[in-house]
């Protein structure tokens, strides 16, 4: 009974096509390190944390209490969303949930009875606005909150007023 012969080894052809393959990485290798150098940042999606309504965010907070943003793309900026007072053009405040150089077992943690939060890690108390814990700034356009999470705007791109 006649048995196929299976695929010839061509030493050649394997070759040529190890070189091309190697060219190839090394041409994708040289564009990306040219990418690289010409940002030393990069922003992935918005640079605000944004689109949220005012008037419905202060009435969910005055029910509910603040709210915690955890950071899902790599932990490190957990924020706080606290409104105070009973105007949703005014009052609002965002802060990081703990102290740099901190794990996440040490977010501060909201108490509704003392209306303050607290460091599980340092008992730490702070009060209701966050002072205390690195701030991050909010603005108010129109009826829109912007919460400006990488600092890149001012006061006065923004029409009149701010939290």
């Amino acid at each position: 009974m006649p048995v196929a012969k299976g695929p010839k080894f061509d030493l050649r052809s394997a070759l040529i096509f190890g070189g091309v393959a190697v060219v190839a990485a090394l041409v994708i290798g040289f564009f990306a390190i040219r990418l690289g150098q010409q940002s030393n940042t990069l922003v992935l999606g918005d640079p605000n944390f944004g689109q949220i309504q005012a008037v419905r965010m202060s009435e969910s907070i005055a029910t509910d209490g603040p709210v915690l943003w955890p950071d899902i793309a790599n932990g490190t900026r957990d924020i706080w969303l606290q409104h105070i007072g009973d105007d949703p053009g005014e009052g609002w405040f965002a802060f990081d949930a703990r102290l740099p150089g901190v794990g996440r077992e040490c977010n501060v943690t909201w108490s509704i009875a003392q209306r303050t939060f607290t460091d599980p890690c340092t008992d730490e108390v702070y009060p209701e606005d966050g002072e205390g814990l690195p701030q991050i700034p909010v603005f108010i356009d129109e009826t829109t909150l912007i919460i400006d999470i990488n600092g890149v705007h001012t006061e006065d791109e923004f029409a009149g007023f701010t939290g």
